[in-house]
This record gives structure tokens, C-alpha cells and sequence, in this order.
């Protein structure tokens, strides 16, 4: 029952931050490099990264750099707003055959003129073996857990050996097949875009061995970019000649460089010696934010308050209740003092697709356009609108909102915590409240804990941890309430869904000992759901029983700031903070000027 808990491992990476790039901004500073022909490009968008092995490039904060250096089956392409959509990457065509037993099968054309950058062509072996050696690495990726509907998985990785898993092959050089034991909605763009299953070649690697990914000399690559340099700094990257897109990469050369502190960084910016940031300066966001031109970009990304079902007292629901009750978190948002978050409307995030494909047909046919109306935009003036890809703008059109006053929601919680045996607080134990150490964490903490205490009549303790002591203790369970940041492992609404089920357990993501069957059975027949729509609805109803059984509360959503050199345009990417630089080029070049 549920093999998707075979992800257990991944489902721990929930408890780990993302780390990638930023999208468009503003500003006054200036464009790429240009020298004679050749242009090109300055981004500071990562984390310090030697190693540039694909299967380890989540792990590495590197999967920015790697989409430059590899492509996979399919590729992200700009859909002309700046959010990648997929398209056709090594494999020119693709087939999907759905089987009579419930397996899929996909069978993918190899491009003909898919090269190496040592001029090999690229086959279906190198797929095959990329494949196969995660299996045998002596690290292996922890997100392996989640190709668990790949046929043979089971045996490949219950004898570290990749030759078992028999849903993938190669049926010639030009061909290869993949077969998946259930339906996965997110299989096409997870697994046959991403990062972990790009191709190597078996070759090369067995030749560098441990230094495979380390050293330039060690990378043969079959994307835009090959590596020039790696080193401390950074990593440089060279247009690859080879590429069979070459002619439409704009940036001869990207040099990415580490994050550090932002505003020497933006002044960098500003004076041209930088083309890409991610992370503006607080006093540039905050300038910005009070002139109405701020843009923030969402990140998939939830802050929720835990309140411990296995622990006393909020073992009681109607405690739990109580405690949910008093929050708003429009009024949490403003208390945070973050003009880059949002207030949380449900637990998934916005950025997580929607793959609802009726709902969006419906509403471009209703509207004219993927944009919502104006009613729908969460009241921030500066916010760009949702468009229908997003899961979230499903989720809250539909859902009625009701406001209520502070004086509402103080009196329905203290009714609720005198239904549950405590009127006015009266013999409420002392409670303990975990949070991560930073500055928005403990204005949010201390938010709450006068928030319970003015409406509750109760005394919570606060205890600021760091990031590791956090994440033991709440795997160890030893926690009455906390709070906690939660991040997408893939996109798709059952990253952040699944780990509730019952069976999961704490190591699985359940950290708060949720036991609820219908929302088990919910989320146990959304593998077996033939329609998109049906399968969304069930992950709404499911999100629903969670928020109403009050033992996640979600508090906000993060945004991310960046900016672009003026005179610079064609950058993409995807909401976890993955971009693509590849377009990137002058302006008046691209108006045609």
C-alpha cells in the first residue's frame, strides 16, 4: 500500500532549504560584457559548489549551473513571460503508452544530432547508464527514494545494483524506453527534465573517477555550456560549439559566483561589474516595498506552525482548535516585519503547479486570458498576479473567505479551549514553542506567544534552536507545538501533502503524528486517477482535512528578491528558484535594433 512512501528519505530533504536563483528585477545597472562579437555574462545567484556531477546537483545547490553543462530528455523553455515550460530537449519526439496492467510506457527519439562536447554523439546508453549509476554510487543521492515507480527499482536499489532496474533500457542508440509501475503526474517534468537522471558518459567517468565533477578537464558535457574554470570564486562557463541549440545561446561566456553579503554585492551590481542577484539588499527592498516597486517572486515554500498530535495537549483537537483560532495571518505577516512574505491561505504554496487542465481550459475560456481577476490577488497592490498554472490559485479561488475581527477570533478560541476543560486557561500547562533562530522566526514567536496569551490566558515558553537541533528534536518528536519551514523536494502538491499520511511516520515527513483515513484514502487514489481534475480535487479535499484537524497551521509563504541588468533581457526559470541564462542578451538586440 502507498509505495510513494519508499520516498521517505526525500521526504526528510522537506526539512532543508532550497538554494537557486532569482527572476527579473529593477534597478540602474548596466548590461553583459561585449567585447568585438563575444558577450557575456556575471550571475551571483548559488552557494559555494565544487561539484558538478547532475545527480548530486540538489544536494550541491548547483542545478542552476548544471542545466547549463547537461540536458536531459526534455528541456525548460522560456514561455515568453519568464516561466519555463517543457519542450522537447535530447529526445526529439516521445510516446506514452498507458498499459492494461496500469503501467506507463514511455519511448523517447534520441536527437541525431545530440553531441558531446568531444564531438561523440549522445545515445540512449548514456541515458541507460546515467540511470543505472545512481544505484552504485557510493553516496547515492538521497532523492533516489523518489523514482520508486521506475520498474525494477525495488530490486536495483535493494542490491545497490542499477542493472536490475528494468524500466529503462535502450532499444537502439536513437531509442530509449522507460517504464513506470503507476501513474505519476510529474514524472515528465521531474525525472525526464531534471537534474538527477541527466546523461553521463560511462567512459569519462570511469576514467576521472573520484575526480568526475570536481575538475573542468573531468566534465564532458551535452548541454550549452562546457566548464572553463572551477575554483573557490566560482565556476565559469564556456558556450559549447557542440550543442545542437548553439546558435540561439546568446552569452558566449557565465560566470557564476558565491553569494556573500548583499549590499557590496549590489553595489557591484549597480556599477555593472554584476548582471545577476538574487537577494537584495534589506534597505533596497524595504526603498522599493514604500514606492510600490517591489517585486517579489514566490517561492514554494510554507512556514506552519506544529502543534504535536502525540503530545499532551494538543493531543486534543479542540486545543489544537483553540490555538488556530486566535491566528490571522495577514496581521502575523505584518508582524513579521517581511515585506517578501505572504500570508499562508493553505499548507501547499504558491509556485507548486496545477495540473488541473479542465480548470485552466475553463478559465481562459471565461477570462480570455491564464490571468486571474483582480478579487483574487490577496489584496497586495505590488503582487503580480496568479495565473492558473499555480496550485494555490485553484485552492483559493474556490475557497470562501471569511474575514473576522480580533475580537471574533479571541472569543471563539476561548470558547473552544473551555470546551476542551480549560475555561480562561485556567490548569493549562506551561507549553514549550520550537523555532529556528533567525530574526523573522522570532518576531513571528513572539507575535504568537502574546497573541495566546491575550486571548488564551496562556504562558508559552519560546526556544530559539539552530537550524540541526530543530530538525533532531522534531523527528525525535520531542516538541508540544513548533514551527518549522517546509520546502518542495519536486512540484507537485503531494511534496508537501504526502508526508502527512498515517503510515509515513516521522522519519517520512509526518512529524506530528496526523492519523486521519479519509484523507489516507484521498491521497491513496491519486496514483490511480486516470483524470488531472480528479486528481487535483482529491489533493484540494485532502489539504482541507489537514487544515481543519488544526495540527498544521500555516503562517506564510517566502518570496525571493532579484534583478537583472537593465539593458538585459531573456532570463527564465522555475519556482524553486532555478534559472536559465542561456537567452540572455542585450535588449535592443533582441527588439531587433
Amino acid at each position: 500500500m502507498k509505495r510513494w512512501l519508499a520516498i521517505c528519505l526525500s521526504a526528510v530533504l522537506l526539512l532543508s532549504a532550497l538554494s537557486g536563483c532569482g527572476g527579473n528585477g529593477e534597478g540602474e545597472s548596466s548590461a553583459g560584457t561585449v567585447e568585438g562579437d563575444t558577450f557575456s555574462l556575471s550571475v551571483r545567484c548559488t552557494g559555494p559548489a565544487s561539484d558538478l556531477d547532475p545527480a548530486r546537483a540538489a544536494a550541491s545547490n548547483t542545478e542552476t549551473i548544471t542545466y547549463h553543462l547537461f540536458e536531459n530528455l526534455l528541456r525548460w523553455e522560456d514561455d515568453g513571460t519568464g516561466k519555463a515550460v517543457l519542450a522537447n530537449g535530447m529526445a526529439s519526439s516521445y510516446t506514452e503508452e498507458k498499459n492494461n496492467d496500469g503501467s506507463t510506457t514511455y519511448t523517447f527519439l534520441i536527437r541525431s544530432d545530440a553531441r558531446w562536447s568531444d564531438g561523440e554523439s549522445v545515445t540512449a546508453s548514456d541515458f541507460v547508464y546515467g540511470w543505472q549509476r545512481l544505484f552504485s554510487m557510493e553516496n547515492p543521492p538521497g532523492t533516489i527514494h523518489q523514482l520508486y515507480m521506475v520498474e525494477g527499482f525495488d530490486q536495483a536499489w535493494g542490491n545497490r545494483d542499477g542493472t536490475l532496474l528494468t524500466g529503462v533500457y535502450a532499444e537502439d542508440d536513437q531509442t530509449l524506453v522507460i517504464k513506470i509501475t503507476e501513474q505519476c503526474a510529474y514524472f515528465l517534468d521531474t525525472f525526464c527534465a531534471g537534474t538527477l537522471t541527466m546523461p553521463v558518459r560511462a567512459d569519462v567517468v570511469e576514467e576521472y573517477g573520484a575526480a568526475w565533477g570536481t575538475a573542468a578537464a573531468s566534465i564532458v558535457t551535452n548541454g550549452p555550456y562546457t566548464v572553463q574554470s572551477i575554483s573557490d570564486d566560482g565556476i565559469v562557463l564556456e558556450k559549447s560549439e557542440t550543442y545542437y541549440g548553439a546558435a540561439s545561446v546568446q552569452a558566449q561566456q557565465i560566470s557564476f559566483s558565491w553569494l556573500g553579503d548583499a549590499e557590496s554585492a549590489y553595489q557591484e551590481l549597480t556599477d555593472g561589474e554584476l548582471n545577476f542577484l538574487v537577494g537584495l539588499p534589506e534597505s533596497e527592498i524595504e526603498s522599493r516595498s514604500e514606492a510600490g516597486t517591489l517585486t517579489v517572486e514566490a517561492e514554494p515554500s510554507t512556514y506552519a506552525l506544529l502543534l504535536n498530535n502525540l503530545a499532551a495537549p494538543f493531543d486534543n483537537e479542540t486545543v489544537r482548535q483553540a490555538f488556530a483560532a486566535c491566528v490571522d495571518t495577514e496581521e502575523l505577516v505584518a508582524a513579521a516585519g517581511s515585506v517578501t512574505a505572504t500570508a499562508a491561505t493553505g499548507f501547499v504554496p504558491h509556485g507548486i503547479v496545477n495540473r488541473d487542465d479542465q480548470w485552466q481550459e475553463d478559465r481562459q475560456e471565461e477570462t480570455g486570458s491564464v490571468q486571474l481577476p483582480e478579487d483574487l490577488l490577496n489584496g497586495a497592490d505590488n503582487e503580480a498576479e496568479m495565473t492558473v498554472w499555480d496550485y494555490r490559485a485553484v485552492g483559493d479561488a474556490s475557497a470562501s473567505q471569511t474575514e473576522t475581527t480580533r475580537e471574533e477570533r479571541a472569543s471563539t478560541a476561548q470558547e473552544l479551549l473551555s470546551q476542551a476543560g480549560y475555561p480562561n486557561g485556567q490548569d493549562f500547562p506551561e507549553v514549550t514553542y520550537l523555532y529556528e533562530d533567525t530574526p523573522e522566526n522570532q518576531a513571528v514567536a513572539e507575535y504568537l506567544q502574546s497573541l495566546w496569551q491575550e486571548m488564551l490566558n496562556v504562558t508559552v515558553a519560546l526556544d530559539p534552536l539552530d537550524g540541526t537541533e530543530l530538525r533532531t528534536r522534531l523527528l525525535a518528536g520531542e516538541f508540544t507545538m513548533a514551527a518549522f519551514r517546509f520546502d518542495a523536494a519536486y512540484d507537485d502538491a503531494t511534496a508537501f501533502l504526502n508526508r502527512w499520511d498515517s503510515e509515513a511516520g516521522a522519519i517520512g515527513g509526518n512529524l506530528i503524528g496526523f492519523n486521519d483515513r479519509a484523507y489516507d484514502l484521498l491521497l491513496y487514489v491519486v496514483p490511480e486517477t486516470a483524470s488531472n481534475s480528479a486528481r487535483e480535487a482529491c489533493l484540494h479535499d485532502a489539504e482541507q482535512i489537514l487544515l481543519s484537524s488544526c495540527g498544521v497551521v500555516p503562517l506564510f509563504y517566502y518570496g525571493r528578491t532579484s534583478q537583472l541588468s537593465d539593458g538585459l533581457t531573456g532570463v527564465y526559470g522555475l519556482a524553486d528558484g532555478t534559472y536559465f541564462f542561456w537567452n540572455v542578451g542585450p535588449a535592443d538586440a533582441a527588439a531587433g535594433t
